[in-house]
């Protein structure tokens, strides 16, 4: 059950203006460059000013509007995409995270097709990104919806890698154009026997 403030947050953020996308630019230590840029999701409610995701993300999981709230995002991104020459802008790509109820709905693909037709967007700027948290817990019709969506030209990474339980079998089921492989596996390559003492 979501607090009463809580739950008015998520109605004004689906309704209203308070959802904001910021881009985190994304290096490439070969090319020396910024290639492509993550959409992050920001609230700033008229009322209660910024809400963090750690908070807004899980309640709007909790309350259902999860699917809504991804839906926006996208448009919005697409939105932007529509407006910038993001090939001038130095990138290649934007990426969009995909919750598990975002991968769940069998109506996903109808509506991202709806968006890209909508703004004329190439799906090849696009890369959607899941966690393998979220990847391991899609059913069948999560593994449809990604084979779809990659059967219109869009790629995918997967972030956090580490942190779940995928094996190289289950990731083969997906193409993914990116792996991000998870802080906690790297935080001690420089101590001769890692975390170990």
């Amino acid at each position: 059950m979501l607090l009463p403030v809580l739950s008015q947050i998520l109605q004004r953020a689906v309704t209203g203006q308070s959802l904001q996308i910021y881009y985190q630019p994304i290096y490439d230590i070969h090319r020396k460059c910024f290639h492509s840029a993550e959409a992050l999701a920001r609230m700033i409610d008229p009322e209660y000013g910024m809400v963090s995701p750690a908070v807004f993300i899980p309640a709007a999981e909790r309350s259902g509007l999860i699917v809504t709230l991804g839906e926006k995002i996208i448009e919005s991104v697409y939105r932007f995409l529509s407006e910038h020459d993001i090939a001038a802008l130095g990138l290649d790509c934007v990426e969009i995270n995909l919750s598990v109820a975002q991968c769940m709905a069998q109506d996903l693909c109808g509506k991202v097709l709806r968006l890209q037709q909508q703004y004329g967007i190439d799906p090849r700027f696009i890369r959607f990104e899941i966690t393998e948290t979220t990847f391991g817990h899609i059913s069948d019709v999560g593994q449809d919806t990604l084979k779809q969506l990659s059967g219109m030209g869009y790629r995918f990474a997967l972030d956090d890698y580490g942190t779940g339980y995928s094996n190289i079998q289950r990731l083969s089921r997906t193409e993914f154009a990116l792996i991000k492989i998870d802080k906690t596996l790297v935080d001690d390559l420089d101590k001769p026997h890692g975390s170990r003492r």
